[in-house]
């Protein structure tokens, strides 16, 4: 393993490096398949882009961003992270992309929630961590609901990708969810 933040039973996670994204990483976002329920991939990617976007999380004091990486190979497979941290309210938005399609529907989405959650909670002090995904991407949302998130509600026509506007689910999971009622 190259320096792990957190592991996990099949996965473990890294900070995020400048050597990543001339890596996969790099065409995870021009990938219609990999994007085709994300805000990502409307555009197209570019080093100069990558860079400038690496350089920005790399600075902010609100976004935590990790690389998944899987434990057999080192190969790194998606990222993911904690953004727009609200030090007052102790909320923050998770995202992940899983870019490497043969790791698809093998539970890493999970897994990489299990651990980012607990981080948010214990680490950093976090109360509420939320998300939205396409309401279209039914396996996402069976896999944030399988990792302890709660539906909140719908925000209509919220997103416009492959020629259409598309709902947008609202989720969230609370400290003393994830943790049961003590915390």
């Amino acid at each position: 393993m190259n320096h792990p933040f957190m592991v996990g039973r099949k996965l473990y996670l890294r900070g995020l490096e400048r050597s990543d994204l001339g890596k996969n990483m790099f065409q995870w976002a021009n990938d219609s398949e990999v994007t085709h329920y994300m805000f990502m991939g409307s555009r197209p990617n570019s080093m100069e882009l990558s860079e400038e976007e690496y350089d920005k999380l790399i600075r902010s004091q609100n976004d935590i961003v990790f690389a998944i990486v899987d434990r057999k190979t080192n190969e790194h497979i998606g990222n993911a992270g904690l953004y727009t941290i609200n030090w007052i309210s102790h909320a923050a938005e998770y995202r992940i992309i899983i870019g490497e399609k043969k790791f698809w529907s093998k539970g890493c989405g999970q897994e990489t929630a299990k651990l980012i959650i607990d981080y948010g909670f214990q680490k950093l002090n976090l109360n509420k961590i939320w998300l939205g995904v396409n309401a279209e991407n039914i396996a996402g949302v069976k896999s944030y609901e399988k990792s302890g998130f709660r539906r909140e509600g719908v925000l209509r026509q919220e997103i416009y990708r492959n020629g259409k506007y598309y709902d947008a689910i609202r989720m969230s999971i609370l400290r003393k969810e994830f943790y049961g009622k003590k915390a």
